[in-house]
């Protein structure tokens, strides 16, 4: 498959930078619109929205553990990565043990040198190293990975989101989370830094090639 035209038939630089202005943005881009209307919207349509909600933070994550992965591990062509299938649950929970170690030992420096990029996206890096819970997402990442996830809505009040899935070993995954305002607001902070993380990363990664370096 190496040898397999890219999406569209295209370069590989049209693509990346197609990857970058599209595929990256999207989930940041329906989150924000989801975000414009869920707290106009009926009560009842609440659940639904941030299951909506949900599904775009996990696409932001996963684009986000791919370009991570293709940058750090170059032994294919990073846009034949990229145009692979995403990474799940466990290649997360590697890279946010490769995010915290950074972290504790205060060298967010060092996931640009792993990333063989330049510190025109340091930025990045620090408020990477400083978000705080990037493992939780594990979660998540499981429940959305076999598929649409069975959606529900318990307790009163805001109540709580209840995804649930299984997958195709038979296991039951779920996650929950509160419908309180606070808690949407915050999942659409974070799909929005996490597709602006991604876009940075390979934005100076796409700099770089073209500069010839």
């Amino acid at each position: 498959m190496e040898n397999a035209p890219l999406p569209g038939d295209l370069s590989e630089d049209a693509f990346l930078r197609a990857y970058a202005s599209h595929a990256l943005r999207k989930p940041q881009v329906v989150s924000d619109n989801v975000l414009t209307g869920i707290f106009l919207a009926d009560a009842t349509y609440r659940g639904a929205l941030t299951a909506l909600l949900v599904q775009e933070v996990v696409e932001a994550a996963r684009r986000l553990a791919a370009v991570w992965g293709a940058l750090t591990d170059r032994a294919r062509p990073v846009a034949r990565t990229l145009a692979g299938p995403l990474p799940g649950a466990e290649a997360w929970t590697r890279f946010a043990g490769d995010v915290e170690a950074a972290a504790l030992a205060e060298q967010p420096a060092a996931l640009l040198r792993a990333m063989a990029i330049d510190d025109s996206a340091l930025r990045s890096a620090r408020e990477l190293c400083a978000f705080d819970g990037l493992a939780r997402f594990a979660v998540p990442l499981r429940v959305y990975e076999a598929g649409p996830p069975t959606v529900l809505v318990t307790g009163s009040g805001p109540g709580v989101l209840l995804l649930a899935s299984v997958t195709p070993a038979g296991e039951s995954v779920e996650t929950r989370m509160s419908l309180a305002d606070e808690q949407i607001v915050a999942l659409g902070d974070a799909a929005g830094d996490f597709a602006a993380w991604a876009g940075d990363f390979l934005g100076a990664y796409i700099d770089e090639r073209g500069a010839g370096r």
